[in-house]
């Protein structure tokens, strides 16, 4: 452009990019339900702590919740796998760099294709078989020992999140396959700190 400015490509259209933009809804969503997980964890851990503290110094105080480790492993989990849609979309998830660097666009556009194949079938599986345990959980009744907190809960919550990562993944196959950019690190965590 004559003005200086810098040139920005033009925003993919057509099938592919509007199954995209619905994932990264999806995945906004599930990163949002994230966060509120960690500031649950952040804020049941802290009542733990406070409480075991005061409990030394008055009698009357409980050592603690009761479910304080139960919830905290729920939780973890929960934000573990509704944030990684996000994260794979921001392009910060775990991957080999120098093979990824590499200057063949043809060979990163391949290896982008098998893994995002690879990982829609492991996502898409452990979906799946999230939901039937899940499922099966709840037919069964079976609540957890320390609280009776009905299991299929956390586990429905472990299913939504793997759904996410897999709609994700299937969107950045797609998106591979139709020659669209896999990343978008605006939405990474990262690039609003910066």
């Amino acid at each position: 452009m004559s003005n200086g400015s810098i040139d920005t490509l033009p925003e993919p259209r057509g099938p592919a990019a509007a199954l995209q933009r619905a994932a990264d809804v999806v995945s906004l969503f599930g990163a949002w339900a994230a966060g509120l997980c960690i500031v649950g964890l952040t804020l049941l851990v802290l009542t733990d702590i406070l409480l075991a503290f005061f409990s030394k110094y008055l009698s009357f105080v409980p050592s603690g919740t009761g479910v304080g480790w139960e919830y905290s492993a729920y939780l973890m989990g929960a934000a573990f796998l509704l944030g990684s849609g996000m994260t794979l979309r921001a392009g910060l998830q775990l991957r080999v760099e120098l093979i990824m660097s590499s200057r063949h666009a043809l060979r990163v556009r391949v290896l982008e294709i098998f893994s995002a194949t690879l990982g829609s079938i492991v996502s898409g599986s452990m979906t799946i078989w999230l939901l039937e345990f899940t499922l099966r959980t709840h037919r069964y009744g079976e609540v957890s020992q320390e609280s009776f907190t009905p299991l299929w809960i956390p586990q429905a919550v472990l299913t939504l999140g793997a759904g996410v990562l897999a709609f994700q993944m299937i969107a950045r196959l797609i998106s591979a396959i139709a020659g669209h950019p896999l990343n978008d690190p605006k939405l990474g965590a990262a690039s609003a700190i910066e």
